[in-house]
């Protein structure tokens, strides 16, 4: 009988493992492809992220060009800018925060990036500057070529006083920081007022007035080989700083009209610095006032004008902006470091480099801004019924170092003092 032989067919173990090798390479080729730097799953998340920021960039075109849409000047206000994030991102300070006041910085609080808006609407990247703080000294030297503003430049025919009999004299003063900007720029403040003073009044210390500060302090407080120019403190400079808290106790001041409001003055008061005309707000012989002119702390000349008073035969409407605090609280602001550089230098009054107009219930008057001892206020020095008041004050003068200015801790400095100071270098 013959034999017959059954073979067994399977799997050995050698091809088991074989097999197995071969799927947890497959299995390792897969994972790599979906996940890693350059993996399907990776790639996919990338191109989410980038559609959802693209979609975000054209959130925020489309509301720099609504808001320079709606201002005559082409350029970015604080308050159109907020209405066109509003409408594109929801609400302020839950959807996103929306700081200073030219340039400006956006953030968006969802997807945590920030955006630099400047005044001409362009968009940029926000600029870190390590290792300062507000209220840090700095060692800014100012050029010693000019140290002295004649006597000339302060005639009544440009400063509408006599008093002003002494040249300005440039003072050795010590430099904080006042400011870090979104664009890296730095603001510095001398940490005390000037010691010589300035006497303005009549219309023509209103015409001139925001000119001469910033001269004065352009003359003695710039820097050539830095390239950079001194200008005074303003309110802008302040206001930038003021938190709601401050700026919803600035819309509550009231004097014939509340802030912001506008009333018209007939024949006997109805006269007016000839600048006032070119300023927001201001309606000669109109109740409809100007939208597209110059901001208070503007000027309207590139050199002392000999223009003097009008008078607006047909009324003369003044808007609001003078508000008044007599003792103005920390809290309406969240920084106190730049508090107390403004407000608690135990020295009397400065000017700011800024306007006013302030309608009592019979006349307008027409000043120049101060800061005093724990105050912000003004000067009134030209009324609308013909008359002049003026003051003296002291100066406060600031320096802008843009990115090509360094600031560097030296060993051991934290620019906590004087003697404790950061460097600079271009």
């Amino acid at each position: 009988m013959k034999k017959i032989e059954m073979k067994e067919k399977g799997i050995t173990l050698i091809a088991l493992v074989i097999t197995i090798i071969v799927l947890l390479i497959l299995a390792g080729v897969t994972i790599a492809t979906l996940t890693g730097d350059n993996g399907i799953l990776t790639k996919a998340t990338e191109a989410k992220d980038k559609t959802e920021e693209g979609e975000e960039e054209e959130k925020v075109k489309l509301s720099v060009a609504g808001a320079l849409a709606k201002d005559n000047g082409g350029e970015i206000k604080e308050g159109y800018l907020d209405e066109e994030l509003a409408s594109q991102f929801g609400e302020k300070g839950t959807d996103y925060n929306l700081e200073g006041s030219g340039p400006f910085t956006v953030t968006i609080i969802e997807s945590g990036r920030s955006y630099l808006i400047n005044e001409d609407g362009a968009i940029g990247e926000v600029v870190e500057r390590e290792g300062i703080e507000v209220g840090d000294y700095v060692n800014y030297t100012p050029d010693t070529s000019t140290i002295e503003y004649g006597v000339d430049k302060l005639s009544p025919e440009i400063t509408g006083s006599s008093y002003n009999t002494n040249a300005i004299t440039q003072d050795d003063l010590k430099w904080r920081i006042l400011n870090i900007d979104a664009s890296g720029r730095v603001d510095l403040i001398s940490y005390i007022p000037t010691r010589k003073k300035v006497y303005f009044s009549s219309a023509r210390g209103y015409n001139n007035g925001v000119y001469v500060i910033n001269d004065i302090c352009r003359s003695l407080y710039s820097n050539s080989s830095l390239g950079i120019e001194a200008r005074s403190l303003d309110l802008k400079d302040i206001e930038d700083k003021m938190n709601a808290t401050g700026k919803a106790e600035r819309a509550k001041y009231t004097n014939a009209v509340k802030y912001g409001e506008t009333k018209t003055y007939g024949s006997g008061y109805n006269q007016y610095p000839k600048l006032y005309a070119q300023e927001i707000g201001s309606g000669i012989n109109t109740e409809t006032v100007k939208k597209d002119g110059i901001d208070v702390s503007a000027d309207w000349y590139s050199s002392p004008t000999t223009e003097d008073s009008s008078t607006a035969e047909e009324g003369l409407t003044v808007t609001q902006t003078y508000y008044q605090f007599e003792n103005i609280p920390s809290s309406y602001f969240d920084d106190q470091e730049f508090y107390d550089m403004i407000f608690n230098t135990g020295f009397s009054g400065y000017w700011l480099a800024s306007r006013y107009a302030d309608c009592s219930s019979t006349y307008a008057d027409f000043g120049l801004r101060i800061v005093s001892i724990s105050a912000l206020s003004g000067i009134p020095i030209v009324h609308s019924y013909g008359n002049a008041n003026g003051n003296r004050m002291y100066l406060r003068p600031v320096v802008s170092l843009g990115t090509d200015i360094q600031i560097t801790p030296v060993e051991n400095a934290d620019g906590s003092s004087p003697s404790n100071m950061h460097q600079i270098s271009k």
